[in-house]
């Protein structure tokens, strides 16, 4: 951190961060905290004693961030961040437990015991009163989403038939299915009484009487050209591939595979992985139906397959805590096309992730960069919206355009995967190796992670190392496995 005068991200007149801050540093005593930073619950500044921070700082905070999403971590987190300096992440919890805020100090190493307990020693009665104060003044964003208290916990089970769930019971299992046109959950409101009393042979005669007399009526009448155009003008029919494709996408068997990011630098207690879809069918287990996810997209079905495997995966961690309970993970889906263009697909994400009541930034989601920069309005719209449910965004084959920097401005992004054609002539161009360089300071200084593809020797490891990037993805160093591979009791090791 650059020392400076304080920075604030709000302009509250009844919030006194500064004497917050001062608080905090007598709460550490005799340990010195050299700087002192809050933070919302995403990780966003809202003070710091200095005017900036630099980025193994920024780092530090997401990784915390990510930590702390986790029931199982401990509510303070040690970053070495070299030259003999650490920061120290103090998480903050209301009185619902549920997370409102972080605050980071910066303090020499040789402050924080070094033994198994480690700087939860740090956390003394005073500087409890501290963390206490500043989530009094933090608002609870994800109150109005919890149950409430008097509400009986209701069992959860996930599926994909085509079965209608019927919201109007507070205390029914949690069931998401999809209807037969794939673009939204089942959650079918009741017929208005109009509707039903049609049913009704008196009303339904009565109605036929008049319906009679209209037409007697419209024969004496000069005939006018509506100039409305006609539904079948409005809504052209769904054709006959369209309905035999969909029947197809129902029935296809799918499993879910993933695939690791491993990181190059130690210190990072969050397992990344990618969320694969493959054919479970017996003519091709195990394989990555490219041809059904291209047709679905051509038809505009491709939201879906991302539902369905939004609904796989909740389903699968919810049944599977062993996974998440011990150690923090993301899980990273990848969006098609119509996803980005479904309205409810939000509603969908929202739905799913608060009657799972899986920690947040658990559930990721990763974008394509052509496809973004040519939906970049909408794209725009879906991330602020994922932004705000807690879900990480990841920005797939980044490479070095113009549009490409632009979509960094999109909130929520913390992945960018650059794209393998930058990385495969590094060691020999250094054009290629000045763009890595590039992509990874960007990266750094808007707290961002960097993830390399494709690489399949250890001597692109060590370039890779070199150049600062945080993580690869590649079959080589961690091919894709079955998301059970990752519970308890299986022999393959991730």
């Amino acid at each position: 951190m650059e020392q400076g005068r304080p920075f604030s991200a709000t302009e509250h007149p009844l919030v006194d961060f500064d004497a917050l801050c001062q608080q905090l540093r007598a709460a550490v005593e005799p340990a010195r905290a050299h700087a002192v930073s809050l933070h919302d619950e995403h990780g966003d500044l809202l003070w710091l004693s200095e005017n900036s921070m630099g980025p193994d700082e920024h780092n530090a905070v997401r990784e915390a961030i990510e930590a702390f999403s986790s029931n199982s971590s401990p509510p303070v987190l040690a970053y070495c961040l070299g030259d003999s300096r650490s920061a120290v992440l103090l998480r903050a919890v209301n009185g619902r437990r549920t997370m409102v805020g972080a605050i980071m100090m910066i303090m020499d190493t040789r402050a924080i015991p070094q033994d198994d307990r480690g700087a939860i020693k740090l956390m003394t009665p005073k500087l409890q009163r501290v963390l206490m104060e500043f989530a009094s003044i933090r608002p609870a964003s994800d109150q109005a989403r919890e149950p409430a208290p008097a509400a009986p916990a209701a069992p959860v089970t996930l599926s994909t038939s085509a079965d209608s769930a019927s919201p109007a019971s507070s205390s029914a299992p949690f069931e998401l299915s999809l209807i037969d046109s794939g673009r939204v959950p089942v959650i079918k409101p009741a017929p208005p009484k109009a509707a039903r009393s049609s049913l009704d042979p008196a009303t339904g005669a009565a109605a036929g009487a008049r319906a009679a007399t209209d037409q007697r009526i419209a024969k004496n009448q000069r005939p006018t050209k509506d100039p409305r155009p006609t539904n079948d003008q409005r809504e052209p029919a769904v054709t006959p591939e369209i309905d035999r494709l969909h029947a197809a996408l129902r029935r296809s068997p799918i499993a879910l595979h993933v695939q690791r990011m491993v990181p190059l630098t130690k210190g990072s207690q969050l397992k990344r992985y990618e969320v694969l879809l493959r054919s479970k069918s017996e003519d091709a287990p195990n394989v990555a139906p490219h041809a059904m996810l291209k047709a679905a997209v051509e038809h505009g079905l491709g939201s879906m397959i991302d539902r369905r495997v939004v609904t796989e995966l909740i389903g699968w961690l919810v049944h599977h805590p062993d996974v998440w309970e011990t150690h923090a993970v993301m899980f990273s889906v990848n969006l098609t096309m119509t996803a980005l263009h479904d309205e409810h697909f939000i509603k969908f994400v929202d739905l799913c992730l608060a009657k799972s009541s899986l920690p947040k930034a658990m559930i990721g989601f990763e974008l394509d960069v052509l496809t973004a920069v040519k939906l970049a309005g909408r794209v725009a719209e879906v991330a602020a919206a994922l932004h705000g449910l807690g879900c990480p965004l990841v920005l797939d084959d980044f490479a070095m355009r113009t549009e490409c920097f632009d979509l960094l401005r999109l909130p929520g992004v913390r992945y960018i995967k650059i794209a393998p054609q930058i990385t495969e002539n590094m060691r020999t161009d250094k054009l290629s190796q000045a763009a890595v360089t590039a992509v990874v300071q960007m990266a750094r200084v808007l707290g961002m992670y960097t993830v390399a593809k494709r690489t399949d020797t250890q001597a692109e490891q060590e370039w890779l190392t070199a150049l600062g990037v945080d993580f690869i993805q590649s079959n080589a160093m961690s091919p894709p496995a079955a998301i059970d591979s990752l519970s308890k009791g299986q022999k393959t090791k991730h």
